[in-house]
């Protein structure tokens, strides 16, 4: 705040941080110089009273002057958050996620299991019951990697809950799985993102839930990837009949979705808005 004349724009890639910044902006009724633009921007309903005190927060930051734009990751939810705060849906621009390209470094990384298996793995927004509930005793193992989900009842023999993986430790996983499947709980919630994208990465065949954000803004089925409903035997019947695609994810992930991908989506968004 105190070294705003000196800043000509702010990008939040943590939005509560460019968030912030405008509420004290708002707060304190200062001459708007700066152009900020929060990106990766999630809003998650609370219960109760701190709930109705987060909304009005975050409505209070939205329709803010000092907000140029509002980065999400699908136009679907742009629409939603549109509605939600009710501010108009321009003043949100869509950009798909990105994240460094690590596949050189764990390409020859050792399998962490001594079996074949398909991988499930990530904690926000998931629905493991779901996935559990479609498996069979016929389909090859799976890993759900998670330290949050936790399942009541019998599991079958080839079904494996792995809860102490985190950070790093999740790389080999997903370079050694035979295919990923990304089970989305609300479809309406982006969440997931980085997941796909380091699967994609690593030159392997993903199956999104549908409908989803992840399905809406990253797959276009059956060619870089799969997008399932969750109507009972549909995942089954799609694993059975599935084609390996883990040559065009990877493709599609250095064209539309790394790091650097991301970078030039957003400079080239920002110089749209004048800036």
């Amino acid at each position: 705040m105190f070294k705003r004349k000196n800043i000509k724009s702010i990008i939040g890639w943590q939005q509560f941080y460019a968030l912030i910044f405008v509420f004290y902006c708002e707060l304190f009724h200062v001459k708007k110089t700066i152009n900020v633009y929060p990106i990766n921007f999630t809003y998650k309903e609370k219960k109760g009273f701190i709930g109705k005190i987060y909304f009005k927060f975050m409505h209070f930051i939205v329709n803010s002057k000092y907000v140029d734009k509002i980065f999400v990751l699908s136009d679907e939810y742009a629409k939603k958050c549109s509605n939600i705060f009710g501010v108009n849906s321009s003043k949100f621009g869509i950009i798909p996620f990105g994240v460094p390209d690590l596949y050189d470094k764990y390409k020859n990384s050792p399998s962490p299991l001594d079996y074949e298996y398909v991988l499930a793995i990530g904690r926000s927004n998931r629905d493991y019951d779901w996935l559990i509930s479609e498996w069979s005793e016929d389909l090859e193992d799976l890993v759900i990697i998670s330290d949050t989900y936790t399942h009541e009842g019998r599991l079958l023999n080839n079904v494996h809950l792995i809860n102490n993986v985190s950070g790093e430790q999740q790389f080999p996983y997903i370079m050694n799985c035979k295919f990923s499947i990304l089970p989305i709980d609300d479809g309406s919630i982006c969440s997931g993102d980085t997941v796909i994208l380091n699967t994609m990465a690593f030159k392997k065949t993903i199956i999104v839930t549908k409908p989803s954000t992840l399905s809406e803004m990253y797959i276009v089925d059956k060619q870089n990837g799969y997008a399932v409903s969750k109507k009972h035997g549909d995942l089954k019947k799609l694993i059975v009949e599935m084609s390996d695609l883990g040559t065009n994810a990877r493709k599609s992930y250095l064209n539309n979705y790394s790091r650097i991908a991301m970078g030039r989506a957003i400079g080239k968004s920002i110089a749209i808005c004048g800036d």
